[in-house]
């Protein structure tokens, strides 16, 4: 019997973030099987709420495969499930002492059973084909992420009523209901009205991600660790950023349409939300560039993992290497230097002897610097990290260098980039990981296939020549050298005392 939802070895092998290459089923032309979990938190607003649930028992999508979790987010006074609502619908309480929109989609998520979840907001009128616009996807590969077509209309819910909006809804004609109302028609998300309806940059797809109308397999969510509960505004942005870390492929359906009563906080207030939300993302999704604006600054999430293998290396490569990182243009880094480092005991030992110097002069020369950690083993797998640097000891870059590897990688749209720095030991080896991309490639690499070679097919990776990269910054055209400087510098001087 086929899967309701395929495996990672019998789904689509999507590269990057094509979604233009991906054709689902149309709608009412295929046969569903995965179970959907509508979740819907919701705060107050029990007119809106009753609307949205009378749109939602008038779907396509099977009612023995849909169910339906609103979380009263601390109501006062407490919601109520009205008699116009589909059959599997329930009303549960946010999780005790929590609150917020973050933390009510978690517990809706962790109440509900689906193999698909559909997260919807609790003042919107969905069209009847939405929730089978969403699933159809699921039904092609499960790390697809679904964001519906979300339109504001300027209409209170008082002049609409329950019955009305599922017979309308029912009968295929939801935009009736906005007659004569204002309604916006393209889409709101600027990066798919950009691209004409697609979402194709595999860089910034994850942007697209919001609360409204979005969708993902329950294996995806709890993959990439859930809602951050302790955001209150833009969670589903961030949620969305460890989602495409975790192998997430994005995409936009029109025809997932959905209706928004009256204008949402995002729109009357933009100013104010942006700024709230700011701060939160810039500790939390490094890709974000322009969030983080303040020179030397570290945040909770760094830009690039840099690891660097110390366990037979002396000191001064190993220093080198790794000043040449915390020193450079990026600031948020974390420096790995992995090695024995349980092996250094404080029994006594001649300490010029002691078998373990420079091991031991490399954690003493590191160990007051915060942005610097000690493993054992490199790290493993995927995280909130964007980059993952492996630098040969004596490998230094220049300043900007590990800008610069990272804006190729993200110019090129590679999943890795690799170099090989010449020196008096020979060729030192340099790898440039898109964790993003590792996870896809793990997650969809066939019997048998390499890693690397799976990197190769869904991202693409390049070899590059080191000089733009390592060793001293050029000059600019122009200057004079420094001893002509400091000779001109003194010739002044003595000028001046000769008067």
């Amino acid at each position: 019997m086929e899967p309701s939802i395929p495996t990672a070895a019998s789904g689509l092998r999507v590269p990057r973030n094509d979604s233009g290459s991906v054709e689902p089923p149309p709608l009412g032309g295929w046969t569903p099987r995965a179970r959907v979990s509508v979740v819907v938190p919701a705060f107050g607003g029990q007119d809106k709420l009753d609307l949205t649930l009378a749109a939602l028992a008038a779907q396509t999508y099977p009612s023995e495969l849909l169910e339906v979790v609103v979380v009263d987010d601390g109501s006062e006074p407490p919601l109520r499930l009205p008699q116009l609502a589909p059959e599997g619908t329930r009303l549960v309480p946010n999780t005790e002492g929590a609150w917020g929109i973050a933390a009510a989609v978690d517990a809706g998520i962790s109440a509900s059973t689906g193999e698909v979840v559909l997260r919807l907001d609790s003042d919107v009128i969905p069209a009847a084909g939405h929730v089978e616009a969403h699933a159809r996807w699921h039904r092609l590969a499960d790390y697809f992420t679904v964001v519906g077509k979300l339109a504001f209309a300027d209409i209170e819910a008082s002049a609409l009523d329950p019955e009305g909006v599922r017979s309308a809804v029912a009968r295929g004609e939801a935009p009736s209901l906005f007659a004569g109302r204002e309604v916006s028609a393209d889409w709101e998300i600027a990066l798919v009205r950009e691209s004409g309806g697609t979402v194709e940059d595999p860089v910034r797809a994850f942007t697209i991600a919001n609360g409204a109308t979005i969708s993902f397999t329950r294996a995806m969510y709890e993959a990439s660790g859930g809602m951050d509960t302790g955001m209150r505004l833009g969670s589903d942005t961030e949620l969305g950023y460890r989602l495409a870390q975790h192998g997430a492929l994005f995409i936009a359906d029109a025809e997932a349409e959905v209706w928004h009563l009256g204008y949402s906080q995002m729109k009357s207030r933009r100013n104010d939300g942006k700024r709230y939300r700011h701060a939160y993302m810039a500790n939390r999704v490094p890709p974000l560039r322009h969030l983080r604006t303040r020179p030397g600054a570290q945040w909770e999430v760094p830009y690039a993992q840099v690891v660097i293998d110390a366990e037979a290396a002396r000191l001064e490569p190993v220093r080198a290497a790794a000043a040449a990182v915390l020193g450079g243009t990026i600031a948020d880094v974390e420096v790995v230097l992995t090695g024995p480092w349980p092996d250094l005991t404080d029994d006594r030992v001649a300490p010029l002897e002691d078998p373990l110097l420079d091991l031991r002069l490399i954690r003493e020369t590191f160990r007051g610097d915060a942005r610097v950690r000690f493993a054992e083993r490199a790290p493993e797998g995927t995280g909130p990290v964007p980059f993952r640097l492996f630098l040969a000891p004596g490998a230094v870059l220049r300043p900007d260098g590990l800008a610069n590897l990272a804006a190729l990688a993200d110019g090129r749209r590679l999943g890795r980039v690799e170099t090989a720095v010449p020196s008096r030991v020979g060729p030192l080896a340099v790898r440039l990981d898109r964790t993003a991309a590792l996870a896809r490639a793990e997650r969809l690499r066939r019997d048998g296939e390499s890693l690397d070679a799976a990197l190769e097919a869904l991202w693409g990776t390049a070899a590059v020549e080191p000089d733009a990269y390592f060793g001293e910054s050029p000059k600019p055209a122009g200057a004079a050298p420094r001893r002509s400087l400091l000779r001109r510098g003194l010739g002044r001087v003595k000028r001046v005392l000769k008067r």
